[in-house]
């Protein structure tokens, strides 16, 4: 519903010139007076740096509201003077969180060669053109120090030709080389049943926030969306680890 209540960012900076230089206490009611409008309190809710704007969360959507709960807006803040995305920073934030309880046995890896600069965790659909492009640069990602974690994401959902596709390389012996098969050579695998992750990575996805493939994830919770080449991919996270170092 608050979808509809969108503002855009352009109202996240033209509040941004309000900045506080303190931040204000959430009011301890505000969970309680956005129940009628949301069917329920926030996931969360903390202070922003502008007086009288406070973040909401929803799963994975975060809003503004004002401290009464009259005023909701959709759209990310901004710091206009430090040119800062503080929503994505949020976002990043609760991913981080995430990531770091994703169990890595539950992926399927590609090794960096020699040491092991960078980990991305890749959400990816076998029938996916542009995930397929992704897969040929990985050998480059690899020699570049970078380890990626293939973590399964079948857009059509559960139950789809991509999703059976998917469990069928999840129950293979050799799942590094599955993954190749079906990537590179288009190779259609038996069907096979086992205990797998699928189901659970493509939940994880959609808790994240993913709304196609292939989307990038790093463990410090930066989300990289569509394909980028090699070197381009490695750019950025170069730039993410220097920022971190800041």
């Amino acid at each position: 519903m608050y979808k509809k209540l969108i503002l855009g960012a352009a109202i996240s900076i033209a509040l941004a010139s309000s900045w506080a230089v303190a931040e204000t206490a959430v009011p301890a009611d505000l969970g309680e007076k956005m129940k009628p409008m949301f069917g329920g309190a926030p996931d969360s809710l903390k202070a922003t740096p502008v007086a009288g704007v406070f973040e909401a969360k929803f799963g994975g959507e975060v809003i503004y509201v004002s401290g009464d709960a009259r005023y909701v807006f959709a759209g990310d803040l901004i710091d206009a003077q430090s040119k800062s995305n503080l929503t994505e920073l949020s976002r990043s934030s609760d991913r981080k969180e995430v990531v770091a309880k994703i169990d890595a046995a539950s992926a399927i890896e590609f090794k960096a060669k020699g040491d092991e600069k960078h980990i991305v965790y890749a959400f990816t659909d076998v029938d996916c053109p542009f995930c397929v492009k992704l897969h040929k640069e990985v050998p480059a990602l690899n020699e570049k120090g970078v380890t990626v974690r293939y973590l399964a994401y079948p857009r059509a959902g559960v139950g789809s030709p991509a999703y059976k596709k998917m469990v069928n390389i999840w129950c293979s012996d050799d799942k590094v080389a599955a993954m190749n098969q079906v990537k590179n050579e288009g190779k259609e695998l038996p069907a096979k049943e086992c205990t797998n992750p699928v189901k659970d990575q493509f939940e994880l996805g959609q808790k994240l926030g993913v709304n196609g493939t292939p989307a990038l994830i790093t463990v410090d919770g930066m989300m990289i969306p569509g394909f980028r080449p090699a070197d381009q991919l490695v750019q950025m996270l170069e730039s993410e680890s220097k920022n971190k170092a800041k």
